[in-house]
């Protein structure tokens, strides 16, 4: 498993490209939009993107969606609190984010990612892995500071497991 975030393009691109040839998954974190992100987007098994990605793609994330369930197998747009929105080939969702006592998002993001590529890398189910992102995600806004919101994974499996 490999996750981007398009911030290394020159790395990334090649690395990309090498992971297709030889059958290693690949994510790409796209939190906006820049050279990065758009030269990845298409390259990738599954892109996870922000709503503020989608916004400033499309307008909206439902357009969004579809434009990018062309170039991807998978797609997911995380929305925040409204949780989040997702393709596959001609399937579509949505998966409501947990209810929580928001302190502080930051991570939020990040969490998300690295779950989701965890999942994938796991061999979970689609919406399972979706699932188990969320938690991740969600949990790591229920304390202050990225790196301290961060669930361990006792606090995630008690919250996955419900």
């Amino acid at each position: 498993m490999i996750l981007f975030d398009g911030h290394e393009p020159h790395i990334s691109i090649p690395l990309a490209e090498h992971a297709r040839k030889v059958g290693i998954p690949t994510v790409l974190d796209a939190g906006s939009v820049h050279d990065g992100t758009l030269a990845l987007m298409g390259m990738v098994d599954y892109l996870v993107c922000s709503e503020k990605f989608a916004l400033q793609l499309k307008g909206d994330e439902n357009t969004a969606l579809a434009y990018l369930a062309t170039l991807v197998p998978y797609v997911v747009i995380t929305l925040g609190e409204r949780g989040l929105i997702w393709q596959h080939d001609t399937q579509c969702g949505a998966l409501p984010a947990l209810a929580i006592n928001a302190i502080d998002t930051t991570g939020a993001g990040d969490a998300f990612h690295g779950a989701f590529a965890a999942g994938i890398a796991a061999g979970l189910d689609w919406l399972t892995t979706l699932r188990y992102a969320s938690v991740a995600g969600s949990l790591c806004c229920t304390k202050m500071g990225a790196r301290l919101g961060l669930p361990s994974k006792k606090e995630h499996e008690i919250v996955f497991a419900c």
